[in-house]
């Protein structure tokens, strides 16, 4: 596990950065979703650029113990996920972020070689999402095993236990309970198979 606040403070907050037609906007939500089953407060919208198909893209959570009161996008995130790796050379994929910010990255890469393209020392996680995705839905579909790794670096916020709780319901509500299962086994995998460093 890579060392985070043990406790929300006023705000959790997680930026997602894809492309259009990757997920990271159906990610942020579902995230919302399950972490709402804990009992807390929770926001996730998007942020459109170009609203074409593998434009860049982002998306927002906001978690927190009190009513949230702000939907600005988040600029000072405590994680950063990065659905497209493609994306790791853009500015906005670094802006705002402090020594604490902990990256989440679908990529092949370890961290080590991650942090080297970052050009920081922040905590890495790494997890080949699309490899996961791909050897059981037979194409790319990586925001399950994402939520996994986020499981795995934040279960202050929600272990992956409650998460897979969570997830079923949200999964059977929005792809139908024949794609729970998979979507379930791509959430543990995220979780064990994710690289910190």
């Amino acid at each position: 596990m890579v060392s985070t606040p043990e406790q929300v403070s006023e705000y959790f907050e997680i930026r997602w950065h894809g492309r259009g037609g990757q997920g990271a906007v159906t990610g942020a939500k579902s995230l919302a979703e399950c972490v709402q089953g804990t009992g807390r407060n929770v926001v996730a919208f998007p942020e459109y650029g170009p609203e074409r198909r593998g434009a860049p893209v982002k998306a927002f959570n906001r978690f927190s113990e009190k009513p949230i009161r702000i939907h600005t996008p988040v600029t000072n995130p405590d994680v950063v996920i990065v659905i497209d790796a493609t994306l790791l050379p853009l500015p906005a994929v670094k802006e705002g972020i402090d020594e604490h910010t902990i990256f989440i990255v679908n990529i092949e890469k370890t961290p080590d070689e991650v942090r080297a393209l970052l050009g920081l020392d922040n905590h890495v996680v790494t997890v080949a999402a699309n490899r996961i995705s791909h050897a059981l839905f037979k194409r790319e579909i990586p925001n399950s095993t994402m939520l996994g790794a986020f499981a795995k670096v934040a279960p202050h916020i929600i272990g992956v236990e409650k998460l897979k709780q969570e997830a079923a319901h949200v999964i059977a509500g929005l792809l139908g309970q024949e794609l729970v299962e998979k979507n379930l086994q791509a959430v543990q995998q995220g979780h064990d198979l994710c690289r910190i460093g």
